[in-house]
């Protein structure tokens, strides 16, 4: 494997050597970092999007690591997660799991990591639960989300802010919904967690399920602020190495999929738990020949996609991209789409408009104002295209969902 000065030698999770590079999506800048004018002529850095596969104990990680200061803090966070009807009803369903299982007291304190605008833990007040607590790094979304009247610590998920924590009491509930794949060092995480939870206490996280990347050739869920690919056999092995067990594990639809995983401090990890490693290893999750498959349905997408959007573009046709989520901007830079092919993107979200997407610099507008002179709108968050087909109805274009190409 290539030399770098700041690729990571070591697996994320267990710290062996045995590292193999299983994805190779050339250089990529931060696909979170939206431009606002002010930054649209200066530097742009970029970083390789590799990902490693520890031969020991089975995780996939990003190779590359970018601070996470740099992820989150140094420019304004474009994710409003109560921008979007789908994430509103899945964090409400999500609440609702949650209730029915861990069944806490109504002044128990229910705590997020990661919960930018309070989405989640305002379906926890409605629901008559008040003492909750949000974590937030971002300092923009953290003061969205004190406006939105849920409390919030503006920090990350450390040492520092368990001592904010501890002031309010022990944690009853603690939550965390596509964070913990963000997190540099999740020993580091559970060893915080770990300080913070009563001793009856539940941590509930989601996180993309790797199975799902993989079988989806979902390859656009993969930037830098995702730090790792969770499959459960090298999850399992790390929760329990820490001290937690997991009682339950739910897949979901959720971001393109997901798991949902129920975990304490002791115990014992269910057998029904365990039982799904086996589907892993039917599938070939672990094995390298799975992700020399997978590169080549991704180069595959790339191919058939510019295929189809030059034909149209020299045809005389007008793109236009619907939907400027993070993914969208990983699938724009690989198959290294830009305005020359693509007018614009549409998108609702006021921390969006108005800004250009990083590496492409396609401008971002208002759903409201596409203009009648498109003809094809490429979908960018594919998991949610027949919502935003059928929201978009009125328009007189050609839909082009990408997922369709990718053969499993």
């Amino acid at each position: 494997m290539e030399d770098h000065a700041l690729k990571l030698t070591r697996c994320r999770l267990c710290k062996s050597e045995d590292i193999h590079k299983v994805v190779d999506l050339g250089f990529h800048p931060l696909a979170d970092t939206f431009l606002p004018e002010h930054l649209q002529l200066g530097p742009e850095v970029s970083y390789p999007l590799h990902l490693g596969s520890c031969r020991s104990c089975g995780h996939v990680f990003t190779l590359y690591p970018v601070a996470p200061e740099d992820r989150y803090q140094k420019q304004d966070y474009s994710y409003d997660s109560s921008n979007s009807k789908v994430a509103i009803g899945h964090f409400k369903e999500f609440c609702e799991a949650v209730l029915a299982y861990a069944k806490p007291a109504s002044d128990a304190l229910v705590v997020d990591i990661g919960s930018n605008v309070g989405t989640l833990l305002s379906h926890f007040q409605n629901a008559g639960y008040g003492n909750v607590l949000g974590i937030e790094p971002s300092h923009n979304i953290a003061r969205h989300a004190v406006q939105n009247g849920v409390p919030t610590l503006n920090e990350f998920f450390d040492a520092k802010a368990a001592a904010g924590i501890s002031r309010a009491g022990q944690i009853e509930v603690l939550l965390s919904s596509n964070v913990v794949n963000h997190a540099d060092d999740l020993p580091a995480l559970l060893e915080t967690a770990q300080s913070v939870l009563s001793p009856s206490g539940s941590f509930v996280f989601e996180v993309p399920y790797l199975l799902d990347l993989i079988q989806r050739t979902a390859f656009d869920t993969i930037y830098h602020e995702h730090v790792h690919y969770y499959g459960l056999k090298p999850l399992l092995a790390c929760l329990e190495r820490e001290g937690f067990s997991a009682s339950r594990v739910e897949r979901l639809e959720y971001m393109c999929g997901s798991i949902r995983v129920y975990a304490r401090v002791g115990g014992e990890t269910s057998s029904e738990v365990k039982a799904m490693i086996a589907d892993e290893d039917r599938a070939g999750l672990y094995d390298l020949s799975t992700y020399e498959s997978f590169m080549d349905r991704v180069r595959a997408v790339k191919s058939s996609v510019n295929a189809y959007l030059w034909k149209v573009r020299m045809d005389g046709g007008r793109i236009i991209g619907i939907g400027a989520a993070t993914k969208g901007n990983t699938f724009l830079n690989y198959c290294r789409l830009d305005s020359d092919l693509i007018d614009y993107i549409a998108d609702s979200s006021v921390l969006k408009i108005g800004k250009r997407t990083p590496g492409s610099h396609i401008p971002i507008i208002s759903d409201d104002d596409i203009g009648s002179s498109a003809t094809h709108a490429l979908i960018l968050p594919w998991n949610i295209a027949q919502f935003l087909i059928e929201n978009l109805a009125h328009l007189n274009v050609e839909f082009y969902v990408p997922q369709v190409d990718r053969a499993q």
